[in-house]
């Protein structure tokens, strides 16, 4: 499991077994976040390389880290300064799809990925066979 915290503007990793409730264990510094930039990350997805794509907020992009080095491959410039996260989409999974905050943001963008770079399918979490869709 991957956590941006973006106070101290650091990707971690964790150990999530199943068992043993799921509890985290073995926290490991991935990537820290160059001084030069503005903001922090935020929202991250993992591609089917393994590799975590990340939106920094603040700075107007979305980067791709390699979790074994903590390189940065892969740079995708918005033209609005705080993407929020990111997901992969498409029929092929070969499309990155980006949310964004106020005040230059407030929308989503659609970037078709290079390189043959592709997602991974979400996981269902839970299937819920009786849904209302009256109940809030």
């Amino acid at each position: 499991m991957y956590f941006c915290d973006t106070p101290t503007r650091k990707l971690y990793s964790f150990n999530y077994p199943k068992e043993d409730g799921g509890k985290l264990t073995n926290r490991r510094l991935v990537w820290t976040m160059p001084s030069n930039l503005p903001g922090g990350p935020d929202g991250a997805q993992v591609d089917a390389a393994g590799f975590i794509w990340m939106a920094l907020s603040g700075a107007g992009r979305v980067v791709r880290v390699d979790p074994s080095t903590g390189k940065v491959d892969v740079v995708v410039h918005l033209p609005v300064k705080c993407p929020t996260s990111c997901t992969f989409g498409g029929e092929d999974l070969d499309t990155l799809f980006i949310t964004t905050r106020g005040p230059d943001g407030g929308g989503v963008f659609r970037v078709k990925l290079p390189f043959g770079i592709k997602g991974l399918p979400e996981p269902c979490f839970k299937v819920l066979d009786n849904i209302d869709s009256n109940e809030n």
